[in-house]
């Protein structure tokens, strides 16, 4: 971290402690005597181990947020952020990052699950999703996931590497699609299990192609760094 510029120190121990705090207030009241929240968090864990890299070499991907989406609508927002601070901390052990940047990534999701939750209550005025109001508010708090994490990451990259929002792609419509994909099929399939746990089974082979599709960003960017390189190279 000491190669970092004191805005870029500022803003990443800022987000860390926001996120702690935030944790601390919503976890307490998770009901842990629930199996299935430590069944999330370990599929959460596994996904998140195999995220993908993302259109630069600093943001990626990650299947994992099919478990989120699943966990904020089959149970509650907080089990969200259970599962997200899991994953992650999971996550840290595998790949041992430095300590701030696995922080940091906790802090990234967890806020916008946080105020996603915010959002569908909002939308939804308490009535879950019987109508269309709840529908509404779903998609609205997908998008505030996805938008709130994406803007925390490309902040960080501005401030530490210099990367505006456009040269990191972040706020790509691509980039931002995939997010959304992801974390909505995890809400819709949380949606069907609640009505027929053996019809939900029908959504998981639709994260296949997806999972696939988080590699397209990378895949771009590296046909177009080939190009720029060959360009480049006398004949």
């Amino acid at each position: 971290m000491n190669n970092l510029s004191s805005p870029a120190k500022a803003y990443i121990l800022s987000l860390i402690l926001i996120g702690a705090g935030l944790a601390g207030l919503t976890l307490v009241e998770l009901d842990w005597a629930t199996p299935s929240l430590y069944l999330l968090a370990a599929l959460g864990a596994a996904a998140q181990t195999l995220k993908l890299e993302g259109p630069n070499a600093r943001t990626n991907y990650s299947i994992a947020w099919f478990v989120y989406g699943f966990a904020f609508i089959a149970m509650e927002p907080g089990a969200a952020l259970f599962v997200v601070v899991v994953s992650h901390l999971v996550e840290w052990i595998w790949h041992k990052y430095p300590w701030y940047i696995q922080t940091f990534n906790i802090g990234a999701h967890g806020l916008p699950v946080f105020l996603a939750g915010l959002v569908f209550t909002r939308f939804s005025r308490g009535t879950g999703l019987v109508d269309l109001a709840g529908v509404i508010g779903l998609v609205a708090a997908n998008l505030f996931f996805v938008l709130g994490n994406h803007f925390l990451v490309g902040l960080v990259v501005k401030v530490a590497r210099g990367q505006s929002f456009a040269e990191s792609g972040v706020f790509e419509f691509l980039t931002l699609f995939l997010d959304f994909a992801v974390l909505t099929l995890g809400a819709v399939t949380a949606l069907v299990w609640s009505y027929n746990p053996f019809l939900s089974v029908l959504n998981f082979p639709l994260l296949y192609p997806l999972y696939r599709a988080l590699r397209l960003p990378a895949l771009l960017r590296q046909l177009q760094e080939m190009k720029q390189t060959a360009h480049k190279t006398p004949a």
